[in-house]
């Protein structure tokens, strides 16, 4: 796997679970597990043989996967 991608799902994996602490109302719970399943999808996906062909399009799916969830903990933090 390349680096890149494994921090970047590192780090979205860090973000999604600080999400979900702080989705105290559940006012985003739906697409936050719609979130998950597709981050644990991407986890499924690098396993297989051939994922490397997949691999920039993983990215760029964990890129606005990340740019939604710091869209959430704000809207989160700012009505906190």
């Amino acid at each position: 796997m390349r680096p890149d991608f494994e921090q970047l799902w590192a780090n979205t994996a860090d973000l999604l679970s600080k999400v979900r602490i702080y989705d105290r109302k559940k006012a985003f719970s739906e697409e936050i597990v719609e979130l998950d399943e597709t981050h644990r999808a991407l986890a499924a996906m690098k396993k297989l043989p051939g994922a490397e062909l997949m691999m920039d399009r993983s990215i760029e799916k964990l890129k606005r996967m990340r740019h939604r969830l710091l869209t959430i903990m704000e809207d989160l933090l700012y009505t906190a």
